[in-house]
């Protein structure tokens, strides 16, 4: 293979890379058309019975009314909020707080150091095996090319 094709496709595929690992990072999820509320607009909202169910994930609070819209709020720690809401006649559901990473990423940053440091030392044991030992090479050949129309010395020259 061609040293600059080569070098080209490496290029390559390191833009791409970057482009899919920023583009992965900056991701707007979906929007769902649920609409932001206070806290204490949800304590009044339940407290007159319009809030059919909620999810509670962690502070996170998403749920919908009796009319069918749907609402996410931010619940301070509040430990009278089951209660109030079971109470009411609101259907609970209790979910951990998710991860927001996918597990292809985690895994890229936890192999990514072991994974560059084998990189390079794939690179400088091929770089030391080619000829004169481009890499860590600290000295030149001190070898001459001669030509015929540099002078050639012959036996006669030197007798």
């Amino acid at each position: 293979m061609n040293a600059n094709l080569r070098n080209f496709a490496l290029w390559v595929i390191i833009v791409l890379l970057l482009v899919a690992l920023f583009s992965l990072f900056n991701q707007q999820g979906p929007r769902n058309s649920a609409t932001d509320i206070s806290f204490s607009q949800l304590l009044s909202e339940v407290d007159q019975g319009r809030v059919r169910d909620v999810l509670i994930q962690g502070p996170e609070i998403h749920g919908t009314f009796t009319d069918g819209r749907s609402f996410q709020t931010y619940a301070p720690n509040d430990p009278n909020l089951v209660q109030r809401l079971y109470g009411k006649g609101v259907s609970i559901t209790a979910r951990p707080q998710q991860n927001d990473v996918p597990w292809f990423v985690s895994l890229l940053l936890s192999w990514l150091p072991f994974i560059a440091l084998i990189g390079v030392w794939i690179f400088l044991s091929r770089q030391m095996q080619g000829a004169g030992g481009k890499a860590l090479g600290f000295g030149k050949s001190r070898a001459k090319l001669l030509t015929e129309a540099h002078g050639r010395v012959t036996f006669e020259d030197v007798a």
